[in-house]
């Protein structure tokens, strides 16, 4: 366990000179179909809506902090600041959409069911 921490570590202290991208979150959510799906479907979805927000939030940060390192290093700052919030605003649509659809079948599941 100690040997994978310092590995880890290393990798960790090794590639920050590069100021790896950050990695923008997959929105490989399946909303189900509302007038079709179960309960517990429509559970695992909103589950997997809410992480996709937080890995959305989780990027959004990340994009953030390497804005600031690379501008401290010298980087065009006003490009930078352009790509990053082109780059975070895409994410955060793909995000609104999704979660337009989920609430969209989330409607039609509820109507579903009661009454």
């Amino acid at each position: 366990m100690k040997l994978a921490r310092t590995l880890a570590l290393l990798a960790a202290l090794s590639v920050a000179p590069a100021f790896a991208d950050c990695a923008a979150p997959e929105a490989a959510v399946q909303i189900p179909n509302g007038s079709e799906a179960t309960r517990d479907e429509m559970i695992a979805a909103q589950k997997a809506v809410k992480a996709y927000d937080m890995a959305v939030a989780a990027y959004s940060t990340c994009m953030e902090q390497e804005q600031h390192t690379k501008a401290v290093v010298g980087v065009d700052a006003a490009r930078l600041s352009d790509e990053y919030s082109r780059r975070t605003e895409a994410a955060v649509d793909k995000l609104q959409k999704l979660a337009d659809r989920f609430n969209t079948e989330l409607r039609t599941f509820k109507a579903r069911n009661t009454g």
